[in-house]
């Protein structure tokens, strides 16, 4: 029961949320542009009017028709998003999977390391590279690319390995952040009453580790693991923008269609946002579903 009431909660917060993002960008952006013959004059003025006919346009459309209208290039805008999220889509799930395997062995690697001489690689590396900002790290490893491998298309979505580029991106950051929470959890579980009972019972030093320290800490572990999606899902945007991936957040990005001199420009999408939102959505409570699940497996043995 307790299990089911958390997954509900999960639901509920996660509806609260996607229920704020549509509020938002069906917010008023309209704004009226004035051209004199020394200066632009912008004019914007709220209406509750209009405000309350864009969210009832959006819910009856939604409901009454099943659809989400057409985006700038008249074409039905849930089409358009199931397109670019299978793009995206095999890039979250290669730098989800990657990430997690890859940190935790990070992590217990990083544990070893700290206990010799060459710790300077063990948490103080995992530390030392996360302190680099991540568009810088992403910039630098695109002109390395460009520059020592010319031969790999890094910005067409042609070739059969178009998605790995991306995903070697997305994951890098994720991936120090869980092997910092998997060193951590394992410097934790040092000289804990259990583990001292098991070793004067004479278990090799290698199982009572694989046993008991490890598995204890994989429920730690997998507390964070809505939080590397959102990791992953923040990259994401980087990542496709530089790279001009045709993914789901490349798109997003498109439909805001932000302008310098006016806020949102006048190709803003709403639904196109909405719908790439909604997916997003739930792909964080997917995943906050199976990180609820799997931790009732790894309690403290």
């Amino acid at each position: 029961m307790n299990l089911f009431i958390q997954l509900l909660r999960s639901l509920f917060i996660s509806m609260l949320a996607m229920l704020a993002v549509i509020l938002i960008v069906l917010f008023p952006r309209q704004v009226n542009v004035t051209v004199t013959e020394t200066q632009l004059l912008t004019d914007y003025s709220f209406s509750f009017q209009q405000y309350a006919h864009q969210i009832q346009a959006f819910f009856s459309e939604l409901f009454l028709n099943g659809s989400l209208g057409v985006n700038r290039y008249q074409f039905p805008v849930i089409e358009d998003v199931l397109l670019v999220m299978g793009n995206s889509m095999i890039v979250i799930a290669t730098a989800l999977v990657a990430s997690f395997v890859l940190g935790v062995l990070k992590g217990i690697i990083d544990y070893k390391l700290d206990q010799t001489r060459f710790r300077v690689f063990g948490s103080f590396g995992t530390w030392l590279m996360q302190s680099f900002p991540d568009f810088l790290l992403i910039l630098l490893l695109q002109w390395m690319f460009i520059r020592y491998f010319p031969n790999i298309r890094i910005f067409s979505a042609e070739p059969w390995y178009a998605f790995m580029i991306p995903s070697f991106f997305v994951m890098i950051y994720p991936m120090l952040y869980i092997a910092r929470i998997t060193q951590v959890s394992i410097s934790n579980q040092e000289g804990m009453l259990y583990l001292l009972v098991a070793k004067s019972k004479g278990l090799p030093r290698w199982l009572l580790f694989y046993k008991h320290v490890f598995t204890n800490c994989m429920g730690t572990i997998l507390t964070h693991l809505p939080s590397l999606m959102l990791y992953i899902l923040s990259n994401l945007l980087i990542v496709e923008y530089f790279l001009n991936y045709p993914g789901a957040a490349n798109r997003l990005f498109i439909a805001i269609d932000y302008s310098v001199n006016f806020g949102t420009g006048g190709n803003y999408e709403a639904t196109t946002i909405i719908g790439i939102a909604f997916c997003f959505c739930l792909l964080v409570l997917f995943v906050q579903w199976i990180s609820i699940i799997a931790r009732r497996r790894y309690e403290v043995k």
